[in-house]
């Protein structure tokens, strides 16, 4: 029987903490792959909506959570009426997907919720603003993150989207998740915050 955990506030400080692992996601949706520069002092601009493919993934030591960071789309182009109504927050910037492929442990009743992921690029922190361009995501074939996360004893393949400001073309980038400290209900047991950080690019 799942055991209820209730989350408990952590210092924003944990967002920092380092980690990486490996395993086996399958292939990212059907779009165009970006190819890297072999030489030269720079590598070229990605085009929008290609797929950079990645093979990361970590598990939650504590709730058996298992998550596979399996792309990056450093540029996504939006509708013409997003970039309109998102101008100031882009201000010459992009919006940028990761595709997350997770499987939540069963243990506990607890989802693996967009929220803990923050994306930094050129050392700014972007937080998840999948909502807003969900529907353009949809249509270019990017499931949208659910709301309500990926529930306890389910699977799920999802995009989140990230609001790069002011940056066109995102390099550089790693992506830290944090599941805050939690305590079960009922009891004293102490469940510690778990954090790892990624290289997307």
């Amino acid at each position: 029987m799942n055991r209820f955990i209730s989350l408990c506030i952590v210092s924003l400080l944990a967002v920092f903490a380092l980690g990486a692992c490996t395993s086996k996601p399958t292939a990212s949706p059907s779009t165009p792959v970006l190819e890297t520069a072999s030489s030269g002092d720079s590598s070229p601009a990605a085009a929008s909506g290609q797929v950079i493919p990645l093979d990361l993934s970590f598990e939650d030591p504590q709730l058996g959570d298992q998550i596979t960071i399996a792309g990056f789309v450093p540029v996504f182009d939006i509708s013409a009426a997003l970039k309109e109504k998102f101008s100031a927050g882009l201000n010459g910037g992009t919006v940028a997907l990761v595709e997350v492929r997770g499987t939540t442990g069963g243990e506990y009743y607890s989802a693996i919720q967009d929220g803990r992921f923050r994306l930094i690029c050129d050392e700014k922190i972007l937080t998840p603003q999948t909502s807003p361009f969900a529907d353009d995501m949809t249509a270019a074939g990017f499931a949208p993150f659910p709301d309500a996360g990926i529930a306890a004893g389910e699977s799920g393949d999802y995009w989140i989207a990230f609001l790069a400001g002011g940056n066109p073309d995102p390099t550089g980038c790693s992506l830290t998740y944090t599941r805050n400290a939690a305590k079960e209900l009922g009891s004293d047991n102490e469940i510690p915050v778990y954090t790892t950080t990624v290289q997307l690019n």
